[in-house]
């Protein structure tokens, strides 16, 4: 039997996703003894909150038994804390589950999805998994190109994917720049917006996705646990959307699609939400050092207001991102993207890892 053949035409070329390598597997591929410094993923150097983890100790005595479907106490606290109802809050299995979705729910074979060619490949992964139409717009100055994104937009356009700051390169699109963007859209298109970094935003003109919604009821902020609370782990994330939105996506849904631990930790880190403020700060102070050490090295490294950074390498020739790893130094390659050769991501860690990732990149620039 021809196996191949029984699956749908469109996933053969189908190239699945790629994570940032884990450290077990950089140790076993070059011999390293000592413990790597993973800077891939975009995760939180440090564990999760102390209340965290007593929460989840309590909680495992019960994981003989299947979570509450729908996350109903971790919903009524969110929608408390947001000051929005509960049927407007909808809990993934991460936004990665929200994300595809949305997209098998509400658009059709003969539709499509917008996105920027430089933001989360999930957007364009999760469109041909659902073998539906994606519209790559190329992205302009390392941000989404919002007036080309907008006229990208056709009949046959049901979602437009807005990561704001923006995965990789930790760009954001301002106030302005989304109300104008706003305006320029149909009335029959969702417009999600991605934040999964909205915690380490400190910049003045970064906009308000609830006030959004009020303008405009299709409009979809997507939030996460996994970066600033340390719960990437466990696969947890929101959205918080028009009532009929999230009654779809509940339709859609697995009746026990987010697991006991998560629905534990995510309440519990709501309630230690206030005490994560000198990590966000370290992370900050981090992130403008490393750049500005690397902008000393001549790399190309645009503005941040993410826990990671977007970084081109010029006049290199050689594997940036291998001569990392001989150094015990996991980086997140980018290559992929037109036009960037030798470019890479590199989150914030700890200080100690930032000065091993610093001194690493100078001796495989040549630059001691």
């Amino acid at each position: 039997m021809d196996l191949d053949r029984l699956a749908k035409p469109f996933l053969k070329d189908l190239t699945p996703y790629k994570p940032g390598k884990p450290i077990e597997q950089l140790q076993r591929e070059r011999g390293i003894t000592v413990s790597p410094a993973k800077l891939a993923s975009n995760e939180n150097p440090y564990a999760p909150h102390r209340k965290i983890r007593d929460a989840l100790v309590a909680a495992i005595d019960d994981v003989n038994r299947y979570p509450e479907s729908g996350a109903p106490g971790l919903t009524d606290k969110l929608a408390g804390l947001l000051r929005v109802s509960r049927s407007e809050i909808f809990i993934g299995n991460g936004t990665n589950e929200i994300i595809d979705l949305l997209v098998r729910a509400y658009v059709e074979p003969d539709e499509n999805t917008v996105y920027s060619s430089l933001s989360f490949v999930i957007y364009k992964l999760v469109s041909m998994q659902c073998g539906v139409g994606g519209i790559e717009v190329p992205a302009r100055d390392f941000k989404h190109d919002l007036p080309a994104m907008a006229r990208a937009v056709n009949d046959r356009t049901k979602i437009v994917f807005v990561c704001n700051p923006n995965n990789p390169t930790g760009t954001y699109s301002t106030t302005s720049e989304i109300d104008s963007f706003l305006d320029a859209l149909p009335e029959h298109v969702l417009v999600v917006f991605d934040q999964a970094y909205l915690e380490y935003v400190n910049a003045p003109d970064y906009p308000d996705s609830l006030a959004l919604r009020r303008k405009r009821e299709s409009v979809i902020a997507l939030r996460t646990f996994s970066k600033v609370y340390s719960l990437a782990g466990l696969r947890i994330g929101y959205a918080i959307a028009d009532r009929r939105v999230v009654e779809i996506l509940n339709k859609m849904r697995q009746p026990f699609n987010v697991n006991r631990l998560a629905q534990t930790a995510a309440a519990a880190a709501l309630d230690c939400r206030n005490d994560l403020d000198g990590y966000v700060k370290e992370t900050v102070r981090e992130r403008e050092r490393m750049r500005s050490e690397m902008l000393k090295m001549g790399c190309e490294c645009p503005p941040s207001q993410t826990n990671f950074l977007f970084v081109i390498v010029k006049e290199f020739s050689g594997d940036i991102c291998g001569g990392l790893e001989d150094l015990g130094i996991i980086v997140r390659p980018t290559g992929q993207f037109g036009g960037f050769a030798n470019s890479f991501r590199v989150n914030t860690g700890t200080p100690e890892e930032n000065d091993r990732f610093l001194d690493a990149l100078r001796k495989v620039l040549g630059r001691t």
